[in-house]
């Protein structure tokens, strides 16, 4: 079993930057990502990912985020 986990506060606050930074330029979302946890999890070539964030947006980011998985109106 192999097993990765992310807990430091550096690691947290560099991994949470760089999701905000791709969730901006790729998606077009304006949120603030706040990383609490990742544990990423292998055994017998299945992955198992708990990921435990925080997403801070607008409420017109939000709007955009649903109608754009098919939730909004």
């Amino acid at each position: 079993m192999d097993e990765m986990k992310i807990e430091s506060d550096f690691m947290r606050r560099s991994a949470s930057w760089l999701i905000e930074k791709v969730v901006r330029n790729k998606l077009g979302y304006d949120v603030e990502v706040q990383l609490n946890g990742l544990l990423v999890t292998v055994l017998d070539g299945k992955a198992h990912v708990h990921l435990d964030v925080d997403l801070d947006a607008g409420k017109e980011e939000v709007g955009k985020l649903l109608k754009s998985i098919g939730i909004g109106a």
